[in-house]
């Protein structure tokens, strides 16, 4: 929920920017450094990286229009994408008050992005607030990317949730996402008990120092549920028609077996000496089933 920082007499407003490794999240904090002039921000701080990979966070304050005739700060914190250091993302998601999931849409990471946002799921659950999640839809110059209507299919996304394409290595949706969950951040400003600033997030040294007590006892207990089991599971597009053949095949398969079994029952089990078969579409996975043909 959001803070009161009594040392400098100012709101602040924790956004998190969460998503597999190497979707996009340092970059869009690179761009903000560059779309927001120097006096209305800090530098960017981030204590370690590898091969271009955030191994802690990055770090970094704006400042937003003033509320309710106090200093709003915001700041944006990047959490590392790999699983192996879900102990150090999960603290700093759950202490978010506003979300932002950036997405890889690449045809081949949409399975580490669907796994990635399934554990998400599991850390917003931890909270006893719920918090407000924005998904950036990113690298969607890919001529393969995975399009916005299908994306929020697949992550099963309520409509109310914002989803903005981007693609943050040129600056595109950067601003628009940062724009939106600074509204919707300060809109829940309104709702919520604002308390004392936590000291681990006073400045970039004190968050540095609270992660890093999590290495003293690293704890990755997420449970792996339904969700992230079937994120490989194929996503298939079906018409109105291809629908409703869908499932009328369905009805016919159900009633041709309800009709057999009572068939059995009454003892009625003698069967035609030929007869003729006809292939019809099958309910399931593209195969195809026989069925007797009604003469």
């Amino acid at each position: 929920m959001p803070s009161y920082d009594s040392a400098r007499d100012c709101h602040v407003l924790r956004i998190v920017y969460d998503g597999p490794g190497l979707a996009g999240k340092t970059t869009n904090l690179q761009q903000i450094c560059a779309l927001v002039p120097a006096r209305r921000r800090s530098e960017m701080y981030t204590p370690a990286e590898l091969k271009g990979r955030t191994m802690f966070f990055d770090w970094m304050e704006v400042d937003a229009p003033p509320q309710g005739g106090k200093r709003l700060k915001v700041q944006l914190i990047t959490v590392p994408g790999q699983i192996q250091r879900n102990y150090r993302r999960r603290p700093l998601v759950e202490m978010a008050d506003v979300v932002v999931f950036v997405c890889d849409c690449t045809k081949p990471q949409v399975p580490d992005t669907l796994r990635t946002f399934a554990r998400l799921r599991n850390s917003v659950k931890r909270r006893s607030v719920p918090v407000p999640v924005i998904v950036q839809a990113n690298k969607q110059d890919d001529p393969e990317a995975l399009p916005v209507d299908k994306l929020r299919r697949r992550l099963r996304l309520d409509d109310d949730v914002p989803v903005i394409s981007a693609v943050a290595v040129a600056g595109q949706g950067v601003r628009e996402t940062l724009v939106t969950a600074m509204r919707i951040g300060i809109e829940r400003m309104g709702d919520e008990e604002i308390v004392p600033l936590a000291s681990a997030f006073a400045n970039a040294d004190a968050l540095f120092d609270h992660v890093l007590s999590f290495e003293d006892n690293p704890v990755n207990d997420d449970v792996i549920d339904a969700e992230e089991l079937h994120v490989g599971a194929e996503d298939v597009d079906l018409t109105a028609e291809g629908m409703a053949a869908h499932l009328s095949a369905a009805s016919m398969d159900a009633l041709e077996s309800k009709a057999r079994r009572a068939a059995l029952r009454a003892g009625e089990t003698d069967e035609p000496e030929s007869p003729s078969e006809e292939e019809v579409p099958a309910t399931h996975g593209g195969r195809r089933s026989r069925r007797r043909a009604r003469g």
